[in-house]
This record gives structure tokens, C-alpha cells and sequence, in this order.
């Protein structure tokens, strides 16, 4: 680890994604042993901050987007740490909408890789790429001042690094389904506790509406004996529109739009106004002209993105069940009228049976690629397989790039191209596609 701290400190910021990237994801037993020690070493930065902790399985990038948009708008100097990334590593970590420099992402690499190399840990155990990138966020924020930090998990909440924070000012659920199974559990129960495991005694909790049954239970369980509020907050919205572009609604005899399109993200924005209320009540100033300025401004790339007008072309993670089932709703109400295109891939490690197949019904034209990850990406003949039981029409295209490539040669200027699935096919989508608006212009 050394030599690799010596480049970071005089290299690139590639050298020091390169070596963060090289960490791995599993690193050890399950727990927080291994970011505790290295949060010490580096001066606990984490206890010095104030978080909105945010867990869920779907609607946390979204719902920390909109959380920390109305937080900005109201004045505060927000931090925002969300994974995965769509297009470049510096997008996880951000201050006020701004990604963190090249240099400070380099300089707090050198950093954090000297204290993880002094440290002690169990046999066989090294620090990982998101404990790294957690301590190196919580060095940032509070190099930067930061007044708050929204601070979303990477895999469930009991065991996540950012569950090494000792106190919240709000922990914030959103919906809770069946994913990651292999590390939270086979049933929503299960989940719903790794995912609760993140409420704080005395900290309010704000709840995303339409939890399963099962997994209100458990949070409830959980407020209980932490002696956390549970904050209902207002649960009703009137919608006025909800379009391509966006939606507007009104709660509470306030109007509110959100760029996102969706009504998923209708109930996001209401976790997200849930959560500022529930701030306000612990004496945070946040008028309701931020919230409405704060929403209307919330963007989030690879939800439901639109990156070219004719065709349309929309860039959408859903990567489970659960998100799957929201883009079809989506598609069903606001793309009925168009002829679709899927271009898709999926990863081994998600029920992706159901999820193509759910795509490949509404598909006109289906390109089947896989998204450019060795230990993980699922071979886009499996995925051409599948989506031949719900689509007449089905292309193996192997790459995004061939699969993109065909789908803008086929479809005319009504049509509409989706690129959905894995998140990482998704950002590779994003960088082909800026870098061709890019060369036309």
C-alpha cells in the first residue's frame, strides 16, 4: 500500500480511482470493526458533521438528490455522498451540486490510504472500496464545512460504512423490496431490519409511504426501542400533471414541481418534504419557498434521464423488481403513444428473469447488450433469451455501444430509445451519448 500512497500523492486523479477501485468490494468479515478503525485513525471527521441518513432499496439517489437540493436552496452548505457513480467517481461525493476537485480527491487518497496502511485489522482482512471512499467523503465534508450531509447507504444499513455515524438528525427509509439478497436476507422482514439498523436513539424517522406490511413492522420495532420519533408528516398530495418533463402537485395548499418524470418520484419528493419537516422540527430554518425552488431544481442523472430529444432517448437504472415495476408503469402511462426501443443488460447478481422479461413485453424493438463489468455482467445471450419470450423482435448486440448504435439507426424521430437496466450499461450509455452531442456540435 506504500508505494500506491507515494503515486497518489504526486499522480492523477486516475491513479487514485484506479487504486481505490482495486481495494475490492468484499474485504473482510461483515461489519463496521474495519471503517470504525479507519475513521479513528484519521480523527473521527464523521462526529464533527450532522447527517440525514437515508436507507432503502429504491428512491435513495433520488430522494438524497431532492433532500439536499431543498437544503441548499434554504441557505445550508449541503454534502451529498451517493454511490454508485454513472459516469465519472467523482460524482459520489459533492458540496453544494459541486463534484469534489481532481485535487482534493487525489490529495485525501494519499491520505486515507497512509491511515489504512498503520492500521490493525483481523487476519486477512483490508479495508474496501466503499469503507475507503466513506472515510474519504467524511474527511471532505468536513474540510468543507459542511452545515449538514446527506449521507446515503451503498448496501443495506446494519453493516454499512456510513453506519458508523453516531448520531442523525433524521433516518430516512424509503421502499423496501427483495434485492441483494445474498447479504441482507431472503424476505422483506430481513431487509427491512439491515435497512433499519440505521436509526439512531433519538433521531426522527421519516418513512417513504407504501412499505409493505412486513417492513413497517420491523421499523416500527425499531423506533420503539431506540426511543426514535416516528414522523408521519403530511401524506396526501393533489397531482396536477405528470408528463415526460416532469410533475407538478400540490400538498398542504403548495404548489411543487420535480424535473424527474415518474410518479414514483412523486413519492420520493413527498419522503424528501416528509424529511424536511421532520427537520424542522429540530430547529432547522428551511422556509417553504427553498422547498419549492429546491424540488423544481433536483436533478438525478440515469433516472428516467433525457439526453436526446428526437428520438427520444431515456436513460433509466431500475436494476430490481421494485424499479423495474415503477419504469413500466412509467412507460405504460407517458410512452403509450410511441414506438419503444429497449436497449438493456443486467448483472448475475439481480433477479434479472423477471426484470427482462417485464421490459421485453412493452418493447417494440429489443437490443439485448451487457454492461462492461468482467466479475459481474450477465452475457447478453442470456439476456436475448429471455427477452424473446415477450418480444417479437430482439437484437444480440454485445456491447451498448452496437446495441445504441442500432437502436438510433432504427427508429424514427417519434420513436423513443430506452436504456434501462444495470446502472453500469446506463453510464456507459451517458458518456457515448454526451460524447456523440458532443462531436455534432
Amino acid at each position: 500500500m506504500g508505494n500506491s500512497t507515494v503515486m497518489m500523492q504526486s499522480g492523477t486523479p486516475k491513479t487514485a480511482i484506479d487504486y481505490i477501485h482495486a481495494l475490492g468490494r468484499f474485504t473482510g468479515m461483515p461489519g463496521l470493526h474495519r471503517i470504525r478503525a479507519l475513521c479513528a485513525a484519521l480523527g473521527d471527521p464523521q462526529d464533527g458533521l450532522r447527517f440525514v441518513h437515508i436507507a432503502g432499496t429504491n428512491g435513495k439517489g433520488s430522494t438524497a438528490c431532492m433532500t439536499a437540493s431543498i437544503l441548499q436552496a434554504a441557505g445550508y452548505r449541503v454534502g451529498l455522498y451517493t454511490s454508485p457513480y454513472l459516469v465519472q467517481f467523482h460524482e459520489r461525493i459533492r458540496v453544494n451540486g459541486a463534484l469534489i476537485s481532481d485535487g482534493d480527491l487525489t490529495r485525501l487518497s494519499g491520505e486515507v490510504a497512509a491511515a489504512a496502511k498503520g492500521l490493525s485489522l483481523p487476519a486477512g482482512e483490508t479495508i474496501g472500496e466503499f469503507e475507503f471512499t466513506t472515510a474519504l467523503g467524511f474527511r471532505y465534508f468536513a474540510e468543507q464545512g459542511c452545515d449538514i450531509v446527506v449521507l446515503e447507504t451503498g448496501l443495506g444499513g446494519r453493516c454499512d460504512a456510513t453506519n458508523v455515524v453516531r448520531t442523525t438528525e433524521v433516518s430516512v427509509i424509503t421502499p423496501i423490496s427483495r434485492d441483494h439478497m445474498a447479504v441482507l436476507g431472503d424476505t422483506v422482514a430481513e431487509i427491512a431490519g439491515e435497512k433499519a439498523a440505521i436509526i439512531k436513539p433519538a433521531s426522527a424517522v421519516v418513512c417513504a409511504d407504501g412499505q409493505p406490511e412486513e417492513a413497517q413492522v420491523v421499523i416500527h420495532h425499531a423506533c420503539e426501542a431506540l426511543g426514535a420519533v416516528w414522523y408521519e408528516g403530511e401524506r396526501e398530495c393533489r397531482l396536477l400533471r405528470c408528463g415526460i418533463d416532469g410533475s407538478a402537485f400540490v400538498c398542504r395548499g403548495q404548489g411543487y414541481t420535480v424535473a424527474m418524470p415518474g410518479r414514483h418520484q412523486l413519492q420520493n419528493a413527498m419522503t424528501a418534504l416528509r424529511t424536511v419537516d421532520a427537520l424542522r422540527l429540530r430547529g432547522w430554518e428551511i422556509p417553504v419557498e427553498a422547498a419549492v425552488r429546491g424540488l423544481a431544481r433536483a436533478r438525478m442523472q440515469g433516472r428516467l434521464e433525457r439526453v436526446v430529444d428526437q428520438p427520444l432517448v431515456l436513460l433509466d437504472g431500475a436494476h430490481n423488481e421494485a424499479g423495474i415495476e415503477a419504469l413500466c408503469r412509467t412507460v405504460d402511462e407517458l410512452l403509450k403513444m410511441r414506438r419503444l426501443h429497449v436497449v438493456m443488460g443486467m448483472v448475475r447478481d439481480k433477479e434479472y428473469e423477471v426484470c427482462v422479461r417485464r421490459m421485453a413485453r412493452r418493447a417494440d424493438v429489443f437490443y439485448a447488450c451487457a454492461p462492461d463489468t468482467e466479475d459481474r455482467s450477465l452475457n447478453e445471450q442470456t439476456v436475448a433469451a429471455l427477452a424473446e419470450q415477450g418480444c417479437a423482435e430482439v437484437y444480440d448486440c454485445h456491447t451498448v455501444e452496437r446495441a445504441l448504435a442500432a437502436a438510433l439507426g432504427n427508429a424514427s424521430q417519434e420513436d423513443c430509445i430506452l436504456v434501462c437496466g444495470s446502472l453500469f450499461l446506463v453510464g456507459e450509455a451517458e458518456k457515448i451519448l454526451r460524447t456523440r452531442q458532443k462531436t455534432a456540435e
